[in-house]
């Protein structure tokens, strides 16, 4: 399989996101910088995707377009500072021709965005936000407070983690930003309600202790 066709795939498979990327690729290394330490740095893409409205981490697809498609190569890279080169210009303006696209469409939500949007709306995080603030307000845990708190920390809990670190390491944090920032907020509130909220007069015990043996057991 040739690049074109690799970079004919990359674009089926992410969308609009990979033809704005590849835009914003194109436009930094056309740029006329004085120091340049490659045709493009990460800092200069996300100032370009952030100029057009666009506020996402782009350093997963361009590490495929690196290390997968091979169109670009790491030029200078340090603790502060990362620049590629486009390893063929041709390659990547074909690309672009293959797009069609303008830096002021929006990211379209692809399948996987839209999947992702549907279970973070299944599991109505903000539902679970507003039952965990109202914990939070009360001075004391009740028994029930306590099991609702225990159900959402090991069942909802791993499950919105983990579709809200997918989201942000596939660059959807900008699409679904309303939807991740209340995960965000439910890890606080439940810390808060679980770290903090424990007073000296009714202190509860989190760990789970072994049962009292029967009389006659052996312990």
């Amino acid at each position: 399989m040739n690049i074109d066709t690799k970079l004919k795939e990359f674009i089926i498979e992410y969308g609009e996101r990979a033809c704005i990327l590849l835009k914003a690729i194109y436009e930094e290394s056309s740029s006329q910088r004085e120091l340049k330490l490659g045709d493009f740095s990460v800092k200069g893409l996300k100032s370009k995707l952030k100029s057009w409205g666009i506020d996402y981490n782009p350093i997963p697809l361009i590490l495929k377009l690196e290390k997968e498609l091979n169109i670009i190569e790491t030029s200078y890279r340090s603790t502060t500072q990362r620049w590629w080169r486009i390893l063929d210009r041709g390659i990547l303006e074909r690309a672009l021709r293959e797009c069609n696209i303008t830096p002021q469409h929006r990211i379209l939500e692809d399948s996987r965005a839209r999947i992702l949007k549907i279970q973070l709306h299944i599991l109505k995080p903000w539902e679970i936000l507003g039952m965990l603030k109202n914990i939070q307000s009360k001075n004391t845990m009740t028994k029930s407070d306590l099991e609702l708190v225990k159900r959402i920390a090991f069942n909802e809990l791993p499950i919105l983690i983990k579709i809200k670190e997918e989201a942000e390491s596939l660059g959807y944090n900008i699409g679904l930003r309303e939807e991740l920032e209340v995960v965000e907020r439910i890890i606080e509130v439940l810390e808060e309600v679980v770290l903090r909220k424990e007073s000296s007069e009714n202190k509860i015990v989190w760990e789970v202790r072994p049962p009292i043996p029967a009389r006659g057991e052996d312990i």
